[in-house]
């Protein structure tokens, strides 16, 4: 009897949880994760034995019926199936940051209650579904970074109640559908990115809601509607990157509620409108690269809320208004690439918040005002960029701007520059590029320089400087370009500079420095251009060369080297541009092993004494366009490959014991090597190569 009883309780309970089984909401998730891949069961909770998937992960309830899923950035991949939309009360479904591909079904509009569809950054890769835009709740429609394709239907328009659109980083193409007017309450559109074309339809400033137009990336053309002024409410307008073209029209001064405009990376013509001093909210100014010309608006003063305001890379003349000096909060102001003119304003020094200047690619004049750099010299300062280079500045760099602590970046370059440079300047610990060159800067390059730890580019080319690199150059292990060129610098070559282990670009060309180039240059591995042409420069050539495995492009020619080419530079596999090692009195055999410098374009030999025969490893070289080897004492046959056929017979002249094939004689030559060409007066190995190339 008790048995008996133990059976029937055992099956009352069996009864009891088959009763209490997941409820229908729970077997509709459980259908809709089938069609997903889930490699982090990030989905483990979702469990068919509980009674609810309320407290499943990314399910959220209300009164115990599901009215969300949110899988955001889960890792999953798959497909989407439409059978989550038979869920009754669902009003969200995110599903953004994920692998989910395939194409996204049309029955997604059966989600009746469907307010906010979230389906951003996934492998989606569809036509935009035209079903989709027949539900009427929809609030929040997220497609963006996807494979969606095709036009954006007219059906957009049955959207009525949509508030946000963000469909950017796509491939959609076409035209911007008119019926996008019916959309009283839009206030976001972001579509950016994509293809679409045509002009800009003017019925979009009926969208009485839009805060936020974004359109930039795209193939849009025409003007600029002046319909868009109605558009009270908008803050940001953005343009950027496509092909509108014609004045930037005067009404855009009533955009009253406007913050950012960007219309840069456009084909716009005419003056900046000085209706622009209307938007006193305006905080973000873009209209560079332009065809603007004109003057820059003095009204520009008024727009009080301005943080950045770039102009840049168009063709605007005349002066930079002192009225820009009225903007408190301005942290950024870049005029450069256009043809301004006059002096830089004192009363820009009042730009206390002012973090980036850049005016440089101008035809300014004058000097650098103290009154523009006074406050930055203060203990206040902000300024960390400062871009001047590129016009007709003269005069000394004021003191105050050798004490700017802050600045990062002081750019100075191809000016009327003088004086000398200042030990102040080392207290810049903050500076990562230092460009003053060509100016006509004198005397010695500072000691101090070496506690510029930060220093990453030192550009001082084509100055008058005098006396030595200073060893404490190598302090600045993080330097990346050290440029000297051109000066009358003298005396040896540090040993130092090999600590300089991140260099990348280092050109010392056109000085008068002497003694042996020191080995510890073989150390600096990251470099990938060595300028050492025009000095005095002696001694062998280190085989430590042969290290550097990023070089591409060694310029050593017009110095004073002797012995025989190192077969290292065979090693040199990165070399392309050119090996230059013209204009020295190296002697020996040409080492096979330049053979092995597969992507060289460019080798110069010439004006050496170099004996013995061509090898024939350089004539396979197919990359190679010049190849000047004359001036030598080297006898033989030229190879007869293609890349000596196309080469013009100089390149092989001054070598009495060499002939080309097809030639009508061949004299070998007994007479000892004598310079046929003075170097000084053929001018340097750059113009050498030019005219070497031009004549090929």
């Amino acid at each position: 009897m008790a048995n008996h009883f133990q059976y029937l309780l055992l099956v009352l309970c069996c009864c009891l949880v088959f009763v209490a089984s997941l409820n229908e909401e729970g077997k509709l998730i459980l259908e809709f994760r089938t069609s997903l891949i889930d490699p982090g069961n990030n989905l483990g909770s979702w469990n068919d034995m509980d009674l609810t998937p309320c407290n499943w992960n990314g399910i959220s309830c209300n009164d115990s019926k599901v009215t969300s899923i949110n899988l955001h950035g889960l890792n999953l991949s798959g497909t989407l199936s439409p059978s989550v939309c038979q869920l009754p009360h669902l009003t969200s479904l995110n599903l953004s940051k994920n692998f989910i591909f395939g194409p996204i079904s049309e029955n997604l509009a059966d989600c009746r209650y469907l307010k906010n569809l979230d389906l951003c950054t996934n492998r989606f890769h569809d036509l935009l579904p035209t079903k989709l835009f027949q539900s009427a709740p929809l609030k929040v429609l997220y497609l963006c970074e996807n494979y969606i394709y095709g036009e954006i239907p007219d059906e957009i328009g049955s959207l009525t109640s949509l508030e946000e659109l963000v469909i950017y980083s796509n491939n959609l193409t076409g035209p911007i559908p008119r019926s996008i007017s019916k959309l009283k309450r839009l206030q976001f559109i972001r579509a950016g990115h994509n293809l679409l074309s045509g002009p800009i339809p003017p019925e979009i400033s009926e969208c009485e809601s839009l805060e936020l137009l974004g359109l930039a990336q795209n193939r849009l053309e025409g003007l600029l509607p002046v319909q868009l002024q109605k558009l009270k409410r908008l803050n940001n307008l953005i343009l950027w990157q496509n092909f509108l073209i014609g004045d930037i029209p005067r009404e855009v001064g009533n955009f009253t509620s406007l913050e950012m405009l960007a219309l840069h990376d456009n084909a716009f013509t005419g003056s900046p409108p000085k209706e622009l001093g209307k938007l006193n909210k305006l905080k973000k100014l873009y209209i560079y690269t332009n065809q603007l010309n004109g003057t820059i608006p003095p009204e520009l003063g008024n727009c009080t809320s301005a943080v950045e305001i770039d102009l840049s890379e168009n063709g605007l003349t005349g002066v930079i208004p002192k009225e820009l000096s009225h903007l408190p909060n301005l942290r950024l102001l870049h005029l450069f690439e256009n043809l301004l003119l006059g002096s830089i304003p004192e009363e820009l020094g009042q730009l206390k918040q002012l973090r980036y200047l850049d005016l440089s690619i101008n035809n300014l004049t004058g000097t650098i005002p103290l009154g523009a750099i006074s406050l930055h010299s203060s203990a206040n300062s902000k300024l960390i960029f400062l871009s001047l280079g590129s016009n007709r500045l003269s005069g000394n760099i004021p003191d105050g701007l050798k004490t700017c602590k802050p600045l990062i970046q002081l750019m100075l370059g191809d000016n009327q520059l003088t004086g000398s440079l200042s030990v102040e300047l080392s207290k810049l610990q903050n500076l990562s590029a230092l460009e003053l060159y060509q100016n006509q800067f004198s005397g010695l390059i500072p000691q101090e320089v070496g506690k510029l730890m930060n220093l990453k580019r030192l550009l001082l080319s084509n100055n008058y400087l005098v006396g030595h690199i200073p060893p404490e150059i190598g302090q600045m292990e993080g330097l990346v370009a050290f440029n000297v060129s051109s000066n009358r610098l003298s005396g040896i070559i540090p040993h130092e500079l090999g600590n300089c282990i991140k260099l990348q670009r280092l050109d010392l060309s056109r000085n008068s420095f002497t003694g042996n180039l020191p080995e510890e240059i073989g150390k600096l591995m990251n470099l990938e251009l060595l300028k050492l042409s025009d000095n005095r420069l002696s001694g062998p050539i280190p085989g430590s060369l042969g290290s550097l495995s990023r070089l591409t492009e060694l310029q050593m020619g017009g110095n004073l080297f002797n012995g025989s080419i190192p077969l290292e530079l065979g090693h040199l596999s990165a070399l392309q541009i050119s090996l230059n090692i013209s204009h020295n009195a190296l002697s020996g055999t040409i080492p096979g092993d330049l053979g092995n410098l597969q992507m060289l374009e460019s080798m110069y030999l010439n004006d050496n004494r170099l004996v013995g025969e061509i090898p024939t490893s350089i004539g396979d070289l197919l990359s190679l366009i010049v190849c000047n080897i004359s001036n030598n004492n080297l006898v033989g046959t030229v190879p007869n490959t293609p890349v000596f056929q196309r080469m013009d017979s100089n390149n092989f002249d001054g070598n009495n014991g060499l002939c080309r094939v097809g030639s009508y004689h061949c004299h070998p030559s007994s007479t000892p090597y004598s310079p046929k060409r003075s170097w000084t007066k053929e001018g340097s190995s750059r113009e050498k190569i030019e005219l070497a190339v031009s004549n090929d």
